[in-house]
């Protein structure tokens, strides 16, 4: 699912792009608007667990098959199975799915669900983390990503979660409000 059509994301050199001009990812964004610093020693050391256990995820929703028996993968997909069992029978689920204002910005979304039972065109957004759950920061993440979605999109996002891997907690993160996420991505 691309829902930021005509953007391409190059996974190498992990750089985003649409009719010819590069596009700006957002981590860095709301690192900065936070004050956050990662060393390259940090990055590099957590970056390929979490590589891995996002891959991984994203193998079994788009085939079904299950690659990696990482504590982390296998909580993730028995959440996930049991979001779909539990809180509605047809839950459908697409993973790494492109974002974007078509000017500045693009991200990809680690989960979205949609369960073709609500109302058409709405959806829920997952995010995963893999070390510690920084609620600040996955808010004004996921609230860039529903922005996007909301207006730039046929969709609406319904309610936005994290997926913990660290703690082994879903915990649910309440958008901030549209002005101040232009805000942060304009001024």
């Amino acid at each position: 699912m691309n829902l930021a059509l005509g953007v391409s994301f190059d996974e190498v050199k992990h750089e985003y792009w649409y009719k010819g001009k590069q596009l700006s990812g957002i981590t860095a964004l709301v690192a900065k608007k936070l004050g956050l610093k990662y060393s390259n020693a940090f990055v590099g050391e957590h970056a390929e667990e979490g590589i891995h256990i996002h891959k991984a995820v994203q193998k079994w929703i788009n085939t079904g098959e299950l690659e990696s028996v990482h504590p982390g993968v296998l909580w993730i997909i028995e959440t996930l199975k049991e979001a779909r069992h539990l809180r509605f029978e047809k839950h459908n689920f697409f993973s790494e799915t492109l974002v974007s204002d078509l000017k500045q910005y693009a991200s990809a979304v680690d989960i979205i669900g949609i369960n073709p039972a609500w109302v058409k065109g709405s959806l829920d957004i997952y995010d995963i983390k893999k070390g510690k759950f920084n609620r600040e920061y996955v808010t004004w993440q996921l609230s860039v990503y529903k922005y996007f979605i909301d207006k730039y999109t046929d969709f609406d996002v319904n309610d936005c979660y994290c997926l913990a891997v660290k703690d082994r907690e879903v915990y649910k993160i309440f958008p901030k409000k549209r002005e101040d996420v232009e805000k942060l991505l304009y001024d």
